[in-house]
């Protein structure tokens, strides 16, 4: 089981990624999770749940579950 470590109120570490929770968009009231490692950009989800599927997701593609 991997562990989502939490490092402040908006960000969380996830097997190495960098999940960020963004401002809630006025207009439809939800809020975003921005993915990011090593300063490289992978994407926005809607819920903290999908950002971790989306690294699980990018690391099984890569070959690389080591982390």
């Amino acid at each position: 089981m991997r562990q989502l470590i939490q490092l402040s109120r908006h960000s969380y570490v996830y097997r190495g990624f960098t999940i960020q929770k963004c401002p809630r968009n006025p207009v439809t009231m939800s809020n975003t999770y921005v993915i990011s490692n090593d300063g490289n950009y992978f994407g926005r989800d809607f819920a903290l749940a999908e950002a971790i599927q989306t690294v699980d997701s990018m690391l099984k593609q890569g070959g690389n579950n080591a982390r």
